[in-house]
């Protein structure tokens, strides 16, 4: 009883400092009349029961919520460190190099977001070997393990669960939702960079915006209120966070902000700031932009921006100098001997295109250079994809 009543007193103090937010009220009603209230799962052990918030059908327990980090690399690491310390079950999935250090010494986090430390983690380096069922799966795999680990981790996610794509690139939501139903499944865009120096150790090294996250199709019952929900507790936990009806706009304007830094940063070798200091680099990535605009209007998507003009304004007032320093996560990959996300990238808005008979030459340039660098680095170690973890 004293256990309940301590989670009850801490539950009035989380909802008395987010009192301000509307949906949070009916949030209040529903948890002080269920906070003791339980009732049995499926066969794997599903832990405690969610009730019913608000008439939309948003299902959670704020005290048992069940979370599964499916790729504990760096951006893994940080919400997996942020979300244990905050008091919910987390289940990382990742590669034995990193989880036996977190295993021994528990998950430190440093950088911009200050310092952390997080321990009692459920730890697993296979996807199918999992007891439970997760309320929660944030999914941090290379874009290219999207469809495999959906696959694997579908039996695992409850029936009112979401799944959440914290990934670079274009497409992997849609390909949750092909697997796991367009109601399950979110995107996510996270303009935040985090590398991992040492086995247990994360840093969040750059922040460029907050993390936005939004349904593949706002008009499910439900899906908005989840996501406001989640969006609120990512951020009570130390993440940055809001809520968005027009996810894939802003999954589109990630790759606007990708597109252009990462390959041409990877084959240059050098940091974000020194591309944009360059007038004829910037010519380039200018291109890239206006090709990756036009394609994500003739696809239906309806960009933040008016125009690609507008964009470019913020992209290099604002975006490319809270990035300066920062180097390219394909860089990272190539160095390592890795494949990179290029296809999921420029190779997605050059597929995009060709279906759509919208030519896009820098994008379908920038591709084929970093797939003829990719041939001319190490063959890489044991696949990501026995194990499934996304790389620091």
């Amino acid at each position: 009883r004293s256990n309940v009543l301590s989670k009850y007193a801490s539950a009035r103090r989380f909802l008395a400092r987010l009192a301000s937010r509307t949906f949070l009220t009916r949030l209040g009603t529903w948890f002080f009349s269920t906070l003791l209230e339980t009732q049995s799962g499926s066969k794997l052990q599903s832990g405690k029961s969610c009730a019913k918030l608000g008439a939309g059908g948003a299902d959670l327990d704020l005290l048992g919520c069940k979370i599964l980090i499916a790729g504990c690399g760096a951006i893994g690491s940080v919400f997996g460190c942020l979300l244990r310390k905050a008091g919910y079950e987390v289940t990382l999935l990742g590669r034995e190099w990193h989880l036996a250090a977190i295993r021994l010494n528990g998950l430190e986090m440093d950088g911009i977001w200050g310092r952390h430390r997080a321990e009692e983690f459920k730890l697993c380096t296979e996807a199918g070997n999992f007891t439970e069922l997760y309320d929660l799966i944030l999914v941090a795999v290379k874009a290219y393990d999207t469809e495999k680990i959906t696959r694997l981790l579908a039996p695992y996610l409850k029936p009112d669960g979401i799944a959440i794509s914290l990934q670079n690139g274009l497409g992997n939501v849609e390909t949750l939702a092909e697997k796991l139903g367009a109601g399950k499944s979110m995107g996510a865009s996270i303009l935040v960079g985090a590398k991992i120096p040492e086995p247990g150790r994360v840093t969040v090294t750059v922040q460029a915006a907050p993390v936005i996250i939004g349904p593949l199709d706002p008009n499910v019952a439900g899906s908005m209120e989840k996501g406001r929900l989640w969006a609120s507790l990512f951020d009570q936990a130390g993440i940055p966070c809001e809520a968005t009806e027009k996810i894939l706009a802003h999954i589109w304007a990630k790759a606007f902000y990708n597109a252009p830094l990462n390959p041409l940063g990877a084959i240059l070798q050098v940091h974000y700031g020194a591309l944009g200091e360059e007038p004829q680099l910037r010519a380039i990535m200018d291109r890239i932009i206006d090709e990756a605009f036009e394609v994500a209007v003739r696809k239906g998507v309806m960009p933040l921006w008016s125009s690609a003009d507008e964009y470019r304004k913020l992209f290099y007032g604002k975006l490319l100098p809270a990035t300066y320093n920062h180097q390219s996560s394909m860089l990272q990959d190539l160095q390592r001997g890795r494949p990179t996300e290029i296809n999921s990238l420029n190779g997605q808005i050059w597929r995009y295109g060709e279906q759509l008979g919208t030519h896009t030459p820098y994008n379908e340039t920038m591709t084929r250079l970093m797939l003829g660098r990719e041939k001319r680095t190490a063959p890489p170690g044991p696949s990501l994809h026995s194990a499934i973890g996304r790389d620091p």
